[in-house]
């Protein structure tokens, strides 16, 4: 099943998902490595790929979240408290508001360093901001603050995940695990 139907997520909506899933794990490491890393030619090609795939899940999460808004979404178990839904559905959103934030705010960040890099080593883009060595400095500790706060709501995201699973016994985790 292609499309997402009361019960189930469907098979782009769950490609979708871990992908970005598997992308994002990918960044965090390239990310924590390429900060620990002297300035260096390695270096640079290193974050040039952390850079390439930030927009990379970036353009996944636009599809991601087009492809929510045009499908139904599954509905919640039945037997779930209206305070479960709720913190759901706020904690999806803010899932979704990072996704496109941490990518963003890396490419501010990107912009306004005085280090050239093209998109996958192929084609440069523009920049969001002129170079600036003070502001790339807010920038780059906005960028890790956003990617601080995206782990802690990704960890309750998976903890409610393996709540579901484990303690409840339903069927949330696996109608986006197999459909």
């Amino acid at each position: 099943m292609i499309r997402n139907d009361s019960q189930t997520w469907g098979s782009v909506a769950r490609a979708l998902h871990w992908s970005i899933a598997a992308l994002i794990g990918i960044q965090l490491c390239l990310g924590w490595i390429g900060g620990e890393m002297a300035r260096s030619p390695a270096k640079v090609n290193l974050m040039t790929a952390h850079k390439s795939l930030g927009l990379t899940v970036l353009a996944l999460v636009v599809l991601r979240i087009l492809w929510r808004w045009a499908n139904v979404a599954p509905q919640p178990p039945e037997r779930s408290p209206r305070w479960e839904i709720l913190a759901a559905k706020a904690s999806h959103l803010v899932l979704y508001l990072l996704l496109v934030a941490v990518p963003l705010s890396g490419w501010v960040a990107a912009s306004t360093s005085a280090i050239p890099w093209k998109f996958w080593w192929l084609a440069p883009l523009p920049n969001l901001l002129e170079p600036q060595p003070d502001l790339h400095e807010v920038a780059g500790e906005v960028h890790e603050a956003l990617v601080t706060t995206f782990l802690v709501v990704l960890g309750v995201h998976v903890v409610a995940a393996l709540r579901h699973h484990f303690l409840q016994r339903d069927r949330v985790l696996m109608r986006m695990w197999r459909g």
